[in-house]
């Protein structure tokens, strides 16, 4: 069995829990840290007049986070809030279209072009907090010999690994973890060509299963991997 990583405090903990997904764990961070936020919007701010009122002005959801807040509100109880938040934003949506069609030229292009602009969507915003404390703590805990081992095995996406390298800001902690991903990377582009080559009808017994599941690994590499974070730890 793993000794559990050495944790100090709450960001520690889910972070470590992150790394245990076996996915990327900073998608599993975002991912989390969104569900959270969109169960928390059904729960409690559904009723929220000041909440509402700030539909589609101040904030405004993304078109993911428009599905999704459906089904965090399934996973809650129904579909009550979810039908509450989505009529105000049509209604709103709708009123903006009108004025847009109630206009010519180019004060009409003008008001379509804002009319399908969003407001910062609440969730991707608490999502972003969430992923910026996790990496500034992984890049502080690879001077930890436990951690810097875990954070240099993590399948990290594209993405978040060259954000996390620039959070680590050339650290000389971290540079393990950057050459340990760099292989990984080489070692993927390698089994990727392989499969390649091993597809033809006369060399398919060379196939390899770790060539197989090369695709399915690029695509979480380069798509990223928000199913980490209901992957049990």
């Amino acid at each position: 069995m793993t000794e559990p990583l050495p944790q100090r405090d709450l960001v520690d903990v889910r972070l470590a829990d992150a790394l245990a997904t076996g996915g990327c764990p900073i998608c599993a961070v975002r991912a989390r840290s969104e569900r959270a936020t969109l169960d928390a919007i059904i729960a409690e701010r559904v009723l929220d007049i000041g909440f509402r009122a700030g539909l589609e002005r101040e904030h405004g959801f993304c078109r993911r986070h428009v599905a999704e807040l459906l089904a965090a509100d399934r996973r809650a109880s129904g579909i009550l809030g979810s039908s509450i938040l989505y009529g105000a934003m049509i209604e709103r949506r709708v009123a903006a279209l009108r004025l847009a069609l109630g206009s010519r030229g180019r004060t009409r292009r003008s008001r379509l072009a804002a009319a399908a602009r969003r407001p910062p969507c609440p969730v991707c915003e608490q999502g972003a907090v969430a992923v910026e404390t996790a990496m500034a703590r992984l890049a502080e805990r690879s001077a930890d010999a436990a951690w810097a081992a875990v954070a240099a095995q993590a399948p990290f996406c594209f993405d978040d690994l060259v954000a996390l390298i620039g959070v680590a800001d050339g650290a000389v902690a971290f540079s393990p973890i950057v050459e340990r991903q760099l292989e990984r990377l080489d070692d993927l582009r390698a089994r990727l060509e392989g499969y390649a080559d091993h597809s033809a009808q006369d060399r398919r017994h060379l196939m390899r299963d770790e060539e197989r599941r090369a695709a399915d690994e690029a695509a979480r590499l380069l798509g990223g991997d928000g199913a980490a974070a209901d992957r049990p730890a």
